[in-house]
This record gives C-alpha cells, structure tokens and sequence, in this order.
C-alpha cells in the first residue's frame, strides 16, 4: 500500500515538475497573454522514429513520436512486467508499441521543453474465425464464416528522471464480432476485421464503420508493376463506409490515422486473376 502511495506522488510530482519547467522557460500562454500566438511562439516538434517494422516471423511494429518519446520506451522496455507482456504477444497475435509521451515543445530560439513523465501505449491485436486463430485468408473463403477480432491495451507511465516505469494500467479487453462477407472490411473498437485479407484483382473493397467512432483509412497501394497510390478515404463515422477499385496485383498497407497506436491498422493483398 506504502509503495503504491509512494508511486501516485512520484507521478504527480513529474507532472509539477513538467509544468514547473515550461512556467520557467517562460513558454506557457499566460506568460505572453497579450502577444501569444499559438503556434508561431511554440511549435510541437513530432517527428516520428519507426523503431521496428513488423515481419512474417515477428509482428511487431514499434514506434516513437520524437526522440525523448523514444527515450520513454528505451526505459519501459527494460521493466520486467513490460518484458512480460512483449513475450506474451505470441501465435498470431499483432503487438504495437507506440510512446507517445512526452510531447516536446520547441520555442522561437530553438530550445526544447518538455515534462519529465512519458507514457508508452502496448497493444496485443487478435483474431478469430469460426473460433479458430486466424492470419489471413481471400475474401471468398471468409464469406458468410463469424468472425472475431480481440484487443488488449496497457499504458505505461514512465518517470524520464529516475529512469524507470512508475506504473502499467491495462484496460478491458476489447471484442469485435462480425459475420464476414465478400469485399467487406470492418471497422470497430480501433480494430479491423478481417486485418489482413486478400482479394481479387479488379475488386471493390469497402470498409465499414460500426462503431461510434470516426475512423478513416490511410495508406499506400504498391502494385506489381512499381507504381505506387496514395489513399486517403477522410474520415468517416457510423454506418457509413468508403470504397476503392483496385484494378491490379499488389499490397495496399493502411492504418487510421488517430488510433494507430492501438493498432489500428490492415494490409490488403491484391492477387493475380
């Protein structure tokens, strides 16, 4: 009890000390309340770092939104109980490490704040058809079978300055069923089903939105032959759907742009007539 009360205060004094920080660097709004222009004073330096791509034989995609995000990870991935979830994600299952925190604030003179709290977000993605794990398949066997996407998040919280995880929250495991059909793929919870499917070329893919969540679509359809589309679909709330004609072989690799964290993200494999 003694050591969870002792790592609430270490968390709350990292975010003191994160605004203690920005107060002293005079980078808060309320500094410059007369002149302040958001985003010409302070810009948010967000570049990402792709840390690991995902392969056959391991699917794990890994990243960081900067360099000091990075740094949140480099400590979270020491942690024993983090070493433990990693290993877990086995047999199929997608895994998507993504740190997110801190945010890195760059003002006009070119200096960079930040709080000293970072915050990792681990993803285990999974599927299921009629029951049994599932990979990938075409589209016409999946017609008509149930389908079954399963999602298990933590989020890591981590102290920059002690160089250390102060704590891992995990949330419900989230569950999407559907009952597959031709050339459709869903969208639910920050999940897709199926995540990865292979259709025909000359087919018309259309992706479904059954959540109360705006989702979109986003990626780049390389075909056989080198060329390369980028897609974007907008995004697009419940019920409604957006579709695309893929004319030739190929792989079209996309994600949703604001849960990709969660791992949100398919890949669609064009086969040959």
């Amino acid at each position: 009890m003694r050591k969870d009360f002792i790592g609430v205060i270490a968390v709350v004094a990292v975010f003191v000390a994160g605004g203690t920080i920005l107060m002293q660097s005079k980078m808060l709004p309320e500094e410059h309340a007369q002149d302040f222009r958001t985003l010409e004073n302070i810009s948010l330096q967000s570049e990402v770092k792709v840390l690991q791509e995902p392969t056959p034989a391991n699917n794990t995609y890994i990243y960081a939104i900067n360099d000091v995000a990075k740094e949140s990870w480099e400590i979270a991935k020491k942690d024993p109980r983090v070493q433990q979830i990693i290993g877990e994600a086995r047999g199929g299952r997608a895994l998507t490490v993504a740190a997110v925190q801190p945010s890195a604030f760059v003002s006009l003179e070119g200096k960079v704040t930040h709080s000293g709290l970072g915050q990792v977000v681990i993803t285990q993605n999974w599927q299921f058809v009629d029951g049994r794990p599932y990979v990938q398949a075409g589209f016409s066997e999946l017609d008509g079978r149930q389908g079954q996407s399963r999602q298990k998040i933590w989020n890591v919280a981590v102290d920059l300055e002690r160089d250390k995880v102060v704590s891992i929250q995990d949330e419900q495991e989230h569950v999407m069923t559907e009952t597959l059909r031709k050339d459709i793929v869903y969208g639910g919870v920050n999940m897709y089903l199926p995540e990865r499917v292979t259709a025909d070329a000359g087919s018309t893919v259309r992706w479904v939105n059954e959540s109360a969540i705006k989702h979109n679509v986003v990626g780049v359809y390389r075909t056989a032959s080198g060329a390369e589309e980028k897609l974007d679909s907008g995004f697009f709330g419940q019920n409604e759907d957006w579709e695309h004609t893929f004319a030739e072989a190929g792989t079209f690799d996309y994600h949703c742009t604001i849960h990709s964290e969660e791992g949100m993200k398919g890949t669609l494999t064009i086969a040959a007539p």
